[in-house]
């Protein structure tokens, strides 16, 4: 009679809802900076519309409406009097387009902005529209709240809106406040600034008269040289938790352990936690650290060894160094800082680090491994049949790079080397670094998923050359992974592996998927975990020294535990940790464990390893087993398919999808009953239980939220 009584219930309500139409728009913008040869990227950065809504000012009061004016066929197309074609933006809300430019490093005289559509659409403005504009024009806001939504229910949003002061920018205010070259033209004849107001905004784009050279370098010399680019440094910085100082006077100088840059060149092993030579620094060697203007100072490897109070500070209270110290001496672009320092230790103006080591013997550039073991230098690898086209990569963050055209080798004529490669074998590629991943036959032979209305046929290369010069450490040289074809297809950046120096032919392999469920979910496929592991990748060896290697657990819990999407890595918000929450971790046949935030919160030793011994897991616990010191037996959980956090989770949302539909009320009902586990995201009430209640409460919530 219970159930009887739940599902006449459950079918009277559905009968009077509806789907909720789904809306697209943006809800984070990538915003970068170019040097002067729109190519090289100095600095960038994506934020979501929430982070821009705490941590940067809001333009707009949540009353007052917008207009722009569309082209007027009648009389004087300009309109000075803006009576015709007055187009409604709506009451809005957003972030002044000034604030996002200064996240990566602001604009200069003289420079442009593009603002990007997500259907490629764009427009271009000089430094003044942004930087000074007349009140005519108003500031340059780009919008995420229109009348009581947000992106992406405001389905045209994220949209640029010029806030005039009268509240109408029209055509004769675009006409006095815009050079000819940045105003619109309706039909390329009539004027319009509502053309202006671009949509659906993905990416703002600072074309700067910035040089190379004025986008500086760091020498590094020991075992091998490189030359480091602010850009290459930067990203270090990001990737490496900001190290920081704070000196006597409150400053705070953020870089990277000097460690850090002695292990790119301290022998060939350049990248990678492990890359630091100890038993070299041990020895004891000269690092010799040289100004632009001669000066130097000498340190021991002994005394640097893995000592993280050496920073090597590109960021002075967040900002890039500035040129000259407040007595006038040359400071930018680096200053060794630390607590253990001397004043006349601190030596800024850094242009070079000198290892005094020998120079590292003759190596294999390129390993094969199949039905026998192969090695090639990197000049032998140029001599084989080259294979040439076009490809591009989509980062994480969403800035497209490329396409370029690459120059390299089909990678069958590799494999084939090695005995080939066959639908039950796999692939597994290493770089210098310590990064691997694993890539099934299919994807070896170039089915993977395209973007930007780019296609296949694809191919997998091992590239040496783009668009005709070697690629350079840099750019992921010199051997990198690419996918090319005649279309230039645009893939997944995931894949292009970087510093290539090994490629496996290994047994079958079967893809897989993680989901990550709390303040939004994100289901991670087994190339997109592989690739987090060769950026973030921990170990632990166990009592039987057995070594599990993995990602730290709450690396994965910041995917998810709220709605904010950082860049270059994953970003976890103690702020709401701190306010305690649960993480469960879920085998696929239902098994979990569930652990507290603070336990979980920055700690290195929770791990969800895919490799056992360097290799992926075996049957019993593939594919993701979650491990470290302090866990007991029963708490390793096996199997692993899902992590979640059901404080952050929508409330009602029984089928972990993301959304609250009547699905859920079908599975609360079944777990009302008794039918299936009980999971309290399920419990609305919050009454520790799932009630026939709780089934009318996700119910009532979907109907209003159709209504």
């Amino acid at each position: 009679m219970r159930k009887c009584t739940i599902l006449t219930m459950l079918l009277c309500i559905v009968m009077i809802g509806s789907a909720v139409p789904v809306l697209a728009a943006t809800t984070e913008v990538n915003v970068t900076k170019y040097a002067s040869d729109e190519i090289m990227v100095l600095n960038e950065t994506t934020v979501a519309y929430r982070w821009m809504e705490t941590n940067l000012a809001v333009q707009g009061d949540g009353a007052a409406e917008y207009f722009h004016q569309g082209p007027v066929f009648e009389g004087d197309p300009w309109d000075p009097a803006e009576t015709l074609n007055i187009k409604s933006k709506g009451i809005v809300k957003g972030t002044d387009v000034r604030d996002l430019c200064d996240l990566v490093g602001g604009m200069s005289p003289g420079d442009e902005i593009g603002i990007i559509a997500s259907d490629g659409f764009s427009k271009r403005f000089g430094y003044e529209n942004v930087y000074d504009p007349k009140s005519l024009q108003g500031p340059m806001v780009l919008c995420w709240y229109n009348e009581g939504t947000y992106v992406p229910d405001y389905d045209v949003g994220m949209q640029l809106v010029f806030f005039a002061d009268d509240y109408t920018f029209g055509n004769w205010d675009m006409h006095e406040c815009m050079a000819p070259e940045y105003r619109y033209n309706y039909s390329g004849v009539s004027p319009s600034s509502n053309g202006l107001s671009v949509r659906d905004v993905s990416d703002i784009a600072i074309y700067s008269n910035e040089t190379a050279e004025t986008a500086w370098s760091l020498e590094l010399s020991g075992a091998i040289d490189e030359t480091m680019s602010k850009a290459a440094f930067e990203k270090g910085v990001a990737c490496h938790d900001d190290f920081s100082y704070t000196d006597s006077e409150g400053m705070t100088w953020t870089g990277v352990p000097l460690w850090y840059l002695l292990a790119r060149v301290d022998d060939t092993d350049a990248h990678g936690s492990g890359s630091f030579n100890d038993a070299l620094a041990g020895e004891g060697y000269d690092v010799i650290i040289t100004a632009c203007d001669g000066y130097s100072k000498t340190f021991s490897s002994v005394d640097l060894a893995r000592n993280d109070s050496y920073i090597v500070a590109c960021y002075l209270n967040g900002s890039d160094l500035p040129e000259l110290t407040d007595s006038g001496k040359p400071l930018a672009p680096l200053k060794l800082v630390g607590s253990g320092l001397s004043s006349g230790q601190m030596i800024g103006n850094i242009a070079e680090i000198v290892l005094d080591v020998g120079a590292a013997p003759a190596k294999a550039d390129l390993t094969l491994i199949g039905n026998g073991t192969k090695t090639y230098s990197l000049d032998e690898v140029r001599a084989m049949p080259s294979y040439a086209a076009g490809g591009g990569f989509k980062k994480s963050t969403g800035v497209v790079v490329g396409p370029f055209n690459y120059t390299g080798v089909n990678i069958t004529h590799l494999a084939d080397i090695v005995g080939g490669i066959a639908p039950s074998n796999s692939m597994k590629i290493t770089a210098s670094d310590g990064y691997s991943m694993t890539y099934t036959y299919e994807q070896a032979m170039g089915d993977i998923a395209t973007y930007e209305g780019t296609n296949g046929p694809m191919t997998m290369v091992i590239a040496y050359a783009e668009d005709g010069n070697p690629i350079l450490s840099d750019g992921g040289g010199p051997l990198r992974i690419a996918f090319v074809g005649s279309d230039s297809p645009i893939t997944d950046g995931h894949f292009w592996c970087k510093y290539i120096n090994k490629i496996e032919i290994l047994g079958g392999v079967s893809d897989w998927n993680l989901t990550l469920t709390g303040a939004i979910r994100d289901i991670s496929d087994r190339s997109t975990i592989e690739s987090c592991v060769g950026c973030h990748r921990t170990s632990w060896t166990d009592g039987s020294s057995q070594e599990w290697s993995g990602i730290p657990l709450w690396l994965l819990v910041g995917v998810v535990d709220d709605s904010m999407n950082e860049t270059a890595k994953h970003y976890f918000n103690d702020t709401v940790a701190d306010t305690g929450y649960n993480v469960t971790v879920a085998a696929g046949d239902g098994y979990c464990k569930t652990f507290n935030s603070t336990i979980v919160t920055r700690n290195d030793e929770l791990i969800l390893a895919n490799e056992l011994n360097g290799t992926a897991l075996p049957q019993e616990c593939s594919p993701l087993k979650l491990v470290g010191p302090n866990l007991t037996k029963s708490e390793m959980v096996s199997g692993v398919a899902e992590m979640r956090i059901p404080e952050l989770m929508v409330r009602g949302d029984a089928n972990h999808d993301g959304e609250l539909t009547t699905a859920d009320a079908v599975l609360a009902m079944r777990m009302a009953v008794g039918s299936v586990k009980t999971d309290l995201v399920a419990d609305m009430n919050r009454d520790g239980e799932v009630t026939p209640v709780d089934v009318l409460m996700i119910l009532q919530t979907v109907y209003l939220q159709s209504s």
